[in-house]
């Protein structure tokens, strides 16, 4: 008895040591080659959290350079800008909907995001304002010359296979115009960029529909383009204040736990827009369920 419990305990120990060998060296070539794109293992469940938490970590690292350069320029409306970001952008506690994403894509999600070129030249809007609204200046992948399927809203496109990726590059917006796809949901895809990017927490960004009585993809408020028939409805296409895209954000009545999650607001709590929870409501008010905000009557009743 003891020999073979010696032996199953080799082959237990030994099997593990396999598994983790065969780990570490998919994430020591994910690590190389700084692009899940050539990589054929994102369907292994042994591997796909590694690929995930490498693709959070590029995406945070991003979003960092972003968050210096727009704080230097908003520090008279931020007052502690590192914790704003980090309550919009820290999506730490789950990553589903990258791993989703990264399954989408097929493995070549960081050539769709879009680097810090392409994300300064969608916020400099915000300082600049067009006298159109949601509509990009032309740029080098979206312009009279050039207009993939990428261009439209809730759409992107990838970066060309022997093209380096560096997200974190602020200067040159990369030509991205091959295989162009619907954006990943939690992501959104601007009318005129070929990219994606991560929707902010308190956000709702799911795939949208067609209705075709009106011809709107739902709940967004674009429309298809004309004569281009095979093209569909994609992700989400934009986000900016409430005013400019309120269809974006958790309606209120709801919250989101996740840009990809929403629940309705159960009774005896009220969620506003934008909530990622539920808030209790005050004692001696009233909170149907799907409630924006809290009855408090009986409060000025009280007051009278």
């Amino acid at each position: 008895m003891p020999k073979m419990g010696s032996k199953k305990l080799k082959i237990c120990i030994s099997w593990s040591m396999l598994i983790w060998v065969v780990v570490v060296l998919s994430l020591h070539h994910l690590v190389g080659c700084q692009d899940v794109g050539d990589y054929n293992e994102i369907n292994n469940p042994a591997v796909l959290p590694l690929i995930t938490q490498f693709v959070y970590s590029r995406m945070s690292n991003l979003t960092a350079v972003i968050s210096r350069d727009i704080s230097n320029r908003s520090t008279f409306c931020i007052k502690d800008p590192e914790a704003d970001w980090n309550q919009a952008f820290n999506f730490s506690s789950n990553l589903d909907f990258l791993t989703k994403c990264i399954q989408k894509t097929g493995g070549d999600i960081t050539r769709r995001i879009c680097t810090a070129a392409e994300m300064k030249f969608y916020f400099n809007n915000f300082f600049q304002p067009s006298s159109i609204d949601n509509y990009l200046k032309p740029n080098k992948n979206c312009n009279l010359t050039s207009w993939v399927s990428g261009c439209e809203p809730g759409w992107a496109c990838s970066i060309g296979l022997n093209q380096p990726v560096d997200l974190e590059n602020s200067k040159e917006i990369p030509a991205r115009t091959r295989s162009c796809q619907t954006c990943c949901e939690g992501f959104f895809c601007p009318h005129g960029l070929t990219c994606m990017i991560p929707c902010p927490l308190g956000s709702h960004c799911p795939l949208s529909r067609l209705n075709r009585a009106t011809g709107v993809c739902e709940p967004y408020s674009y429309q298809l383009p004309p004569g281009q028939p095979n093209h569909t409805c994609g992700g989400a296409n934009i986000w900016a204040d409430v005013g400019s895209s309120s269809e974006i954000f958790c309606l209120a009545g709801s919250y989101c736990p996740t840009t990809v999650q929403k629940i309705s607001c159960s009774s005896g709590h009220y969620c506003r827009t934008g909530s990622t929870s539920e808030t209790p409501c005050f004692k001696l008010t009233s909170c149907n369920a799907n409630s924006p905000s809290q009855n408090i009557h009986a409060y000025g009743i009280m007051l009278l």
